[in-house]
């Protein structure tokens, strides 16, 4: 039995592993150009472990192998709408 994948960290190291051979760099190249907020530093250091960012993981999985069907248990936690009214408040 495994334990749980609790937290977005977790889960970023446990999809990097299932995906880290086969992430090409171009993938990176072709989100940038695509217009994809985030910089080349910022997706190169996602896709080399140097980064933690489980959503730009997700992106760059998703676009550079989009035959990959990412596990429902390693995308990102959803941060309720509440917490946001919450913190604003």
């Amino acid at each position: 039995m495994h334990a749980s994948l609790s937290t977005d960290r977790m889960k970023y190291y446990h999809l990097l592993a299932l995906v880290c051979e086969d992430l090409a760099t171009a993938t990176i190249d072709a989100l940038v150009r695509g217009g994809h907020h985030a910089t080349t530093a910022q997706l190169t250091a996602v896709r080399q472990g140097r980064r933690i960012d489980l959503p730009l993981l997700v992106d760059l999985v998703q676009a550079g192998l989009p035959q990959f069907a990412i596990p429902a248990e390693l995308l990102p936690t959803a941060v309720p709408q509440t917490l946001f009214a919450e913190l604003a408040g």
